[in-house]
């Protein structure tokens, strides 16, 4: 008898604490897919060449500037992307994502060349504060790594 009562304690206090699925308020913005936005100047944080870390060598000093669709590097003799021997150097020009809402990838273009660029890590949305850039400079198998911070 004993036992019957706790398992009907039990279970109506477990029927009591559940509550309806359908009272659960969920943010509208929580639904929408935003744009990916990366506006902005971003001032480079490290730079890699596979597991070997370059900033003291190269420094930190180059910055990106991203705005609406176009972009400029403040020194354009730093390695970048789009300084590699299989099209004509530049350091301004366009970019686009592969995926406005999800990117995996950007190209850099100087209206004819046109340079992919894996992207480190996930964009989403609005205030993204990082934005880290995987490439090679000609030698398929060197593959840098530039992190840049807003």
């Amino acid at each position: 008898m004993r036992n019957i009562l706790f398992i009907s304690f039990f279970s109506l206090a477990f029927l009591i604490a559940c509550d309806d699925a359908d009272s659960y308020d969920v943010r509208e913005d929580a639904l929408i897919n935003y744009k990916t936005d990366i506006n902005g100047e971003w001032s480079l944080y490290s730079i890699a060449r596979g597991s070997t870390d370059l900033s003291a060598v190269h420094g930190t000093n180059l910055k990106l500037t991203i705005a609406d669709g176009t972009f400029t590097l403040s020194d354009p003799k730093m390695p970048f992307p789009t300084m590699t021997t299989t099209v004509a150097d530049f350091s301004s020009g366009n970019w686009s994502f592969d995926d406005d809402y999800q990117p995996t990838k950007i190209q850099f273009t100087n209206g004819t060349d046109v340079v992919p660029v894996n992207l480190m890590f996930p964009l989403y949305g609005k205030n993204n504060t990082s934005l880290g850039l995987e490439f090679s400079l000609g030698c398929g198998s060197v593959k840098y790594s530039y992190h840049f911070k807003k």
